[in-house]
């Protein structure tokens, strides 16, 4: 059922519910390798505020020209950012640190 690689061991072990939850600045580990995996940084910003862009404007179409027919499409934006979000997010893996922590 695993259908995205992780990007240190390009191995397929991550659902597509473990991708659309980082989508969300969630953090995964690799069954293969371990690897502390999450959806590059900087897409990430952008997507989230689109997201966010989102529900502003459509939100302030409802508001200002009183019609709810305007969560429709709310909804539809919504979907279509999390496709986005699902099947081109690129992957990224943490920096693994060779020193221990000093604790």
């Amino acid at each position: 059922m695993a259908k995205f690689k992780c990007p240190r061991c390009k191995a397929l072990v991550f659902s597509w519910q473990d991708k659309y939850r980082m989508g969300f600045w969630g953090v995964k580990h690799c069954s293969g390798c371990n690897a502390r995996v999450a959806a590059f940084p900087w897409t990430l910003v952008l997507l989230s505020f689109l997201y966010v862009w989102n529900v502003v404007w459509w939100a302030a179409l409802i508001h200002f020209n009183h019609s709810y027919h305007y969560l429709i499409f709310m909804a539809l934006c919504w979907v279509l950012l999390d496709l986005l979000n699902v099947y081109f997010m690129p992957l990224a893996s943490f920096k693994q640190c060779d020193k221990p922590n000093p604790s």
